[in-house]
């Protein structure tokens, strides 16, 4: 049996993940487990869902909130790490990266969801009617926080850019919502002012 690969179990990838990342690297990048990407995916949904539906809504609106946020998470996941492939592939055309490369990238960015599970702390904390109830919002702001920086991690190390062009990479996409919002925003505001 020495010629056959033993998959690793799922739960001790993570804890390399977490403890010895160039361990985690290594198995990430010969055989890419997306079932860890989409147990990822799920805990941001859940913990994300339970934030923003705790006290309103009900079961159904639960539920629907959370497949939203699960194939929104998924599908951004898997359309960023397309780009990205691209992008290295374009910029190092001397390089050839693994063909699992940007499968890889898919799992670093559902390890990297697993950081959103923190809102599920600052949903408790949104039910405190104190002053206390204001540290839900820093909960969220942390959590966002650690998902990009792991989201950076994963570029890092599946295309081994540097440290501040991987954080480019990885907040890309927001800086792109937020600059078509503002411009559809000051759009807007010309069409209605121009009338």
């Amino acid at each position: 049996m020495d010629g056959v690969l033993n998959p690793m179990p799922l739960s001790e990838i993570f804890y390399d993940y977490l403890e010895s990342p160039a361990e985690a690297e290594k198995t990430i990048k010969e055989r890419p487990p997306l079932a860890l990407a989409f147990c990822g995916f799920l805990a941001a949904a859940l913990a994300l869902s339970l934030w923003e539906s705790l006290g309103s809504g009900g079961f159904l609106f639960f539920t629907f909130k959370t497949v939203s946020i699960f194939l929104w998470n998924f599908l951004s996941a898997f359309l960023l790490a397309a780009l990205i492939h691209l992008y290295a592939s374009m910029r190092n055309s001397s390089e050839t990266f693994a063909p699992t490369a940007a499968k890889s990238l898919v799992v670093y960015f559902g390890l990297s969801d697993f950081a959103w599970t923190l809102a599920a702390v600052a949903a408790f904390f949104s039910l405190i009617s104190s002053p206390l109830h204001y540290l839900s919002f820093l909960v969220i702001a942390i959590a966002s926080f650690l998902n990009l920086a792991l989201k950076a991690r994963g570029i890092k190390s599946v295309y081994r850019f540097s440290g501040p062009k991987s954080w480019l990479l990885a907040l890309a996409p927001y800086v792109l919502l937020a600059f078509f919002g503002v411009c559809f925003m000051i759009l807007g505001l010309l069409g209605l002012f121009l009338r």
